[in-house]
């Protein structure tokens, strides 16, 4: 392997995916056969530029020691490569300083099980998204498995409820949010969770749609007004010197958003030159 110096070093490589997607055998296949593997959370401050091989770091969104990293990114000279599953876990400092490949969305590490044992039951992945956990929330009638699902990916509690509110007669899930939710353990509140609905709803999952956000705010920013004064906005208006510099500031969609009218300005009308000219007889 050859050394790379530091006015040629290569950015690190922060490679992210979900479990099972390759983010391991890729990086191994990115270092070579001669690399040293470490864990994020087990890093030790040493003397990194005495490390010539090429490095992999596991896990780097979990409990990372940041000078460790970073010291790690300017000196060592072989290749670095960090993996995880959740790239808005890695701080920000260490994500800035690396390219970011995704792993494939194929389930490599389903395909492995498949090809190891070809009649073994579907593997299930256990990390989800939520839309995928409310999927099989409402449809799986195994609920102890719901039950192990909800407690191991621990969905936030007023996002679970606000979905299920959606798909599920909100008696099933009542007693659960005013008695249980952030009374109890979270362990306990998923496990009333799971078992308060039977698995059997056979129509199509209902997911909430993102609200239109207000620009008003944003207009109050640029006005130099404070959010919680902005009910003062219409009498501000009514001032002509303060309407003036405020036309002057906003672009014509925000005048139109916060009720600014201009007059529209009209071209002054062409008129047609009849005057007879000698020319125009030749």
């Amino acid at each position: 392997m050859s050394l790379i110096s530091m006015s040629k070093k290569e950015k690190p490589i922060l490679i992210t995916g979900k479990s099972g997607t390759g983010k391991s055998t890729l990086a191994k296949q990115i270092a070579g056969d001669t690399h040293l593997l470490l864990y994020a959370n087990e890093l030790e401050d040493r003397d990194w530029k005495s490390v010539n091989v090429n490095i992999i770091v596991e896990d780097i969104h979990y409990k990372p020691n940041k000078d460790v990293v970073m010291a790690m990114i300017r000196q060592c000279g072989g290749i670095l490569i960090f993996t995880s599953i959740n790239e808005k876990d890695v701080p920000k400092d260490i994500k800035n300083s690396c390219k970011i490949r995704r792993a494939g969305t194929k389930p490599f590490l389903r395909e492995q099980i498949k090809l190891t044992a070809p009649r073994s039951e579907e593997p299930d992945m256990v990390d989800k998204p939520i839309m995928d956990i409310v999927n099989d929330y409402l449809k799986n009638p195994d609920r102890d498995a719901i039950a192990a699902m909800l407690k191991h990916n621990k969905p936030a509690d007023t996002q679970i409820m606000t979905w299920l509110g959606i798909n599920l007669n909100p008696n099933k899930i009542a007693f659960i949010d005013a008695k249980v939710r952030r009374r109890w353990s979270s362990d306990y509140f998923y496990e009333m969770l799971a078992y308060a609905h039977d698995g059997r709803a056979f129509s199509r999952t209902v997911f909430p749609k993102r609200g239109a956000y207000s620009k008003v705010p944003f207009i109050l920013k640029k006005l130099r007004i404070r959010p919680h004064l902005g009910h003062l906005l219409p009498q501000l208006l009514k001032d002509s010197e303060f309407s003036t510099w405020a036309k002057n500031r906003l672009a014509a969609s925000d005048k139109r958003i916060i009720g600014i009218k201009e007059k529209l300005k009209r071209n002054a009308p062409i008129t047609p030159d009849r005057t007879l000219k000698l020319d125009r007889w030749f």
